[in-house]
């Protein structure tokens, strides 16, 4: 299981917009939609179309100095945090 190194104070909330997921952060939001890839095989995935966390970051930065190592990490956790957030939500819909 992922550990959050960052994001531990936010409880986001998933919703979903037509065809678009959105993972509200309170500060910032994070879109996904589903997608179709492959040229043989087709599968669908959810990509992240649009993401506007700078207040969180900004949040964070002012509760701990962050380094450009740790802008890195932090881009990565909220990828994968807001991914793993939708996923929940579209499994307990199913």
């Amino acid at each position: 299981m992922y550990q959050n190194k960052y994001l531990t104070g936010f409880t986001p909330t998933v919703i979903q917009s037509g065809s678009t997921y959105v993972v509200d952060y309170g500060l910032g939001t994070c879109h996904y939609v589903y997608t179709k890839i492959g040229k043989r095989i087709k599968q669908d995935i959810l990509q992240l179309i649009k993401c506007d966390m700078w207040k969180v970051i900004s949040v964070i930065n002012d509760e701990q100095q962050l380094n450009e190592g740790d802008y890195k990490d932090l881009n990565m956790e909220i990828r994968t945090h807001s991914l793993n957030e939708v996923t929940k939500f579209i499994s307990r819909r199913d």
